[in-house]
């Protein structure tokens, strides 16, 4: 079982802030539909410390940035929602199961240093890394982001479920492509063995 240590709570307290301000100040906000950037710190916490350590992110900071900064009502199906999300990066990017695993290797990291940018992220790792990244954003998007929190829209304002599909769906479109090239930089960049060490201490 992953132990809570101090370094990792204030990581974690950091990205929940992250999400907060990122969901709420740098994102495109209808009542029924939301594009941003809030995501990413799901994918940073899922990436290093897996999908409980992202759950928690995507929970705490969508119900603490409704109470702090309420766009309307509280509705705890958006929490849960995010806490779904989370554990889906988790189990998806985390370094035991997921991409950390292949970043970290000997043959990549050694001399990651001596390679560009570019090259790490078009070697053969990157396949690997898409086959990882895709499934989980169409899951999210599609399952949750779309179905599920278009459920928790309709339940909320009265509205009909399927006449809300519509727009919604045009969220989904616009949103999975950006957090598939966004997560496949970031991945990129976190795997880089000093900002790793940074984040999560040397192993």
């Amino acid at each position: 079982m992953q132990k809570f240590s101090t370094r990792m709570l204030v990581t974690l307290s950091v990205l929940v802030a992250l999400q907060v301000v990122l969901t709420r100040f740098c994102s495109f906000n209808a009542w029924n539909v939301r594009i941003g950037f809030g995501f990413t710190a799901l994918v940073i916490a899922a990436i290093f410390y897996g999908p409980v350590a992202a759950a928690l992110v995507g929970g705490l900071g969508d119900f603490i940035g409704s109470i702090a900064f309420p766009t309307g009502s509280y509705f705890p199906g958006f929490t849960l929602t995010q806490v779904l999300m989370g554990l889906v990066f988790g189990f998806a990017l985390y370094k035991g199961t997921g991409m950390m695993s292949v970043l970290t290797k000997k043959n990549v990291s050694d001399d990651s240093s001596l390679k560009s940018p570019i090259s790490l992220w078009f070697s053969n790792a990157s396949i690997s890394r898409i086959f990882r990244i895709v499934p989980a954003v169409l899951v999210n998007q599609c399952l949750f982001s779309l179905l599920l929190n278009t459920l928790w829209i309709s339940v909320l304002y009265g509205s009909s479920f399927s006449g809300l599909l519509g727009t919604r769906a045009l969220q989904a479109a616009v949103t999975a492509p950006v957090q598939m090239i966004t997560i496949y930089v970031l991945q990129g960049i976190l795997g880089r063995a000093d900002i790793r060490n940074v984040i999560v201490g040397a192993n």
